[in-house]
């Protein structure tokens, strides 16, 4: 009897897949990081914020499937940043936020200007990998886009309300929409918070600032 080979898919399990995902993710931040800080557009020790930030949760990615010398790898890393950073330790243990948004380019922005405010920052392209992470740890915060392609319209607002706002998690929207439907999206999706893209991720952070500053747990 012949014995069908098990493709390389069939020998990850989905947690070392997630984690997989995500350190591609890292890795791509990680670049974007470094161009915008060789370019001059992030001071020296909000790039060392940035850094550690990454680094910390590679950490935690590596030890929640066993990665152990990549675990080792990355708190030495972490604390070499730190050290030559002047990044206090528990610093990137602050707020945590979950960023949706299919556009790869806006979430990795908007991720790398809330770690370099201090906040840890966990991101999802679709609504299934938003569900798994809100079920997975609880945010403080969830920024979205307002239209994502895999739940469109009312059935995303729905999905808002019902699983997001029970478990009482504020939701900033930072929406492509703009004018009179973007403050409907919000509306309707039952938002703490809404922006326009157009007004920019430095208007957003101030926003997201404010609306920390209600957060008491």
């Amino acid at each position: 009897m012949s014995t069908r080979m098990r493709s390389d898919s069939e020998l990850v399990t989905p947690r070392q897949r997630r984690v997989m995902t995500l350190l591609e993710d890292r890795a791509r931040r990680t670049e974007l990081l470094a161009a915008l800080a060789g370019a001059g557009g992030l001071p020296p020790e909000r790039a060392a914020n940035v850094l550690c930030a990454e680094l910390g949760e590679l950490e935690i990615a590596a030890r929640e499937v066993g990665l152990d010398g990549l675990v080792a790898m990355a708190r030495a890393a972490r604390r070499v940043v730190e050290h030559l950073g002047g990044v206090k330790i528990a610093q990137w243990r602050q707020r945590e936020v979950v960023v949706l948004d299919d556009n790869e380019i806006t979430r990795d922005l908007i991720a790398l200007a809330l770690q370099a405010e201090g906040h840890r920052v966990r991101t999802a392209a679709n609504v299934a990998e938003l569900s798994y992470l809100v079920s997975e740890r609880k945010p403080h915060v969830l920024l979205t886009e307002a239209r994502m392609p895999d739940a469109p319209g009312a059935r995303f607002c729905a999905y808002l309300r019902r699983t997001i706002s029970l478990e009482k998690i504020p939701i900033v929207i930072f929406s492509s929409a703009r004018g009179e439907e973007l403050a409907m999206l919000a509306r309707d999706a039952g938002a703490d918070l809404y922006l326009s893209k157009d007004q920019g991720i430095g208007d957003l952070m101030r926003e997201v600032a404010r609306l920390f500053d209600d957060i008491l747990w």
